[in-house]
């Protein structure tokens, strides 16, 4: 354990949080380099699916193919959870599910917060990125951290996010604490992934579809190149309409609004 484990989390003894949430373990950091990182190092030991590592702050946060997530102290939740299977290709998107469901289980305001999923990873609010999803594999399991931009940091987004990131905060959501955010997520994760299946069930697919930032949008995908993204498949991939009227899969690579 880091020199920056808590005891306490969101005002609440870690044990606490472990028990409430049914889940094998719970770790807490002021700082740490990658939630990812640490909870690695808990799939490879046996005993832990469903543990999760939170922490107020990350060094060196990142996003998928290697990019940098820019994760402040006290802005956003930070978190990782060790899941019971490999990464499959749909696997991002039901846990973006997971935390989507989640925000709308909190308290609601006067303006509600709809989260939409950009395929494959990331969770917006209209066209603006509210948090992003990476999942790796840990030998027989999976890893996936989530970030969330809960309240807008002092002073404001990093130039390069300046118009392009938002928060729960910026987006009128009632005011909460992140544990209660994570419990919600954690909850989901283990509803949605309580049967694991190479294909995604019917409910949990129109779901998704209803949130699918991307559907009947030009996008620009690494893959294949542009065209219009038509819906979600029950195994995960992306439709695309090509410009010549043609439909491909998108498996894999970046998929970006045009």
């Amino acid at each position: 354990m880091s020199a920056d484990s808590l005891t306490h989390w969101g005002g609440e003894p870690v044990a606490t949080l472990r028990e409430l949430w049914g889940v094998p373990t719970v770790e807490a950091y002021e700082r740490l380099s990658s939630t990812n990182d640490r909870a690695k190092e808990l799939a490879a030991e046996p005993g832990h699916t469903f543990a999760v590592v939170v922490a107020n702050q990350q060094t060196a946060g990142r996003g998928r193919r290697g990019a940098s997530w820019h994760s402040p102290p006290g802005s956003g939740l930070w978190m990782s959870v060790v899941l019971p299977s490999a990464p499959a290709l749909h696997l991002p998107l039901l846990v973006g599910l997971a935390a989507a469901q989640a925000i709308d289980g909190l308290e609601p305001t006067e303006r509600s917060v709809r989260v939409g999923i950009e395929w494959p990873n990331d969770l917006v609010v209209g066209s603006r990125k509210l948090g992003g999803i990476l999942c790796e594999g840990a030998g027989d399991a999976a890893v996936a951290g989530i970030g969330i931009n809960v309240r807008t940091p002092a002073g404001g987004f990093p130039e390069e996010l300046t118009g392009r990131a938002t928060s729960l905060e910026e987006q009128g959501a009632k005011a909460m604490s992140h544990n209660t955010l994570c419990g919600l997520i954690v909850s989901a994760l283990e509803r949605l992934l309580a049967r694991p299946s190479p294909r995604l069930e019917p409910e949990v697919l129109a779901d998704l579809r209803a949130r699918d930032a991307l559907a009947d949008r030009p996008v620009l995908t690494e893959e294949h190149g542009p065209g219009t993204a038509r819906g979600i498949e029950a195994d995960g991939a992306l439709v695309l309409e090509r410009p010549d009227g043609s439909r491909v899969r998108v498996l894999a690579g970046s998929v970006r609004p045009a």
